[in-house]
């Protein structure tokens, strides 16, 4: 197995021991039997256990972050909001690769320091991506139907991180399709054209 393979194997246990389990779950001896090789091979990838970690949540950090920028591309179906269609998006990644979000969006107790920092970087980028998008649309100023863009951003945030949450803990009553005509519908309200 060439090194880059190896790395992302490790990883991608340490991932799903965490998202079974709990950060607690992740040892280097689990880790390495899981894998089928010695701690030694871990050490000379990472360090030690807190880089492992470490490395694993920067790298599901920025493959959520970038399938979130792409949903953020998306081009809406007709009659569809940009919002809506960035939902859909996000959802689809989501069915994607269901432990990286639920690591980034509900995680479990005793993750890395690093783990919570990313999180508040991805709120930020999140509502940054909102903001402009409301900004681009032109409904973003006094005297339009909201006329306080701040609020708007933080509402649209609370409600999108609610939907993935939902999708997340029951998809069957939860459908990509149900969240994304409820995303419709809240914006629509938010934002009467």
């Amino acid at each position: 197995m060439t090194v880059e393979k190896r790395r992302g194997q490790i990883m991608d246990v340490a991932r799903d021991l965490a998202d079974a389990e709990g950060f607690h779950a992740v040892t280097l001896d689990r880790v390495a039997e899981t894998c089928g090789i010695s701690r030694t091979v871990i050490y000379q990838q990472f360090g030690n256990l807190s880089g492992l970690l470490l490395a694993m949540v920067d790298r599901e950090y920025a493959s959520a972050a970038e399938a979130f920028l792409d949903a953020g591309q998306r081009k809406p179906e007709k009659g569809q909001s940009r919002y809506a269609a960035g939902v859909a998006g996000v959802l689809e990644a989501v069915d994607a690769s269901p432990a990286t979000w639920r690591m980034l969006l509900m995680p479990s107790q005793g993750g890395p320091p690093e783990l919570y920092e990313r999180l508040d970087e991805a709120r930020e980028m999140t509502q940054a991506h909102f903001a402009a998008g409301l900004k681009a649309e032109g409904i973003d100023g006094p005297g339009l139907a909201n006329p306080d863009p701040e609020l708007a951003v933080r509402m649209l945030l609370a409600v999108s991180e609610q939907f993935v949450h939902l999708r997340l803990t029951d998809p069957k009553t939860y459908t990509v399709e149900r969240l994304v005509a409820q995303a419709e519908y809240l914006f629509n309200a938010m934002f009467p054209q």
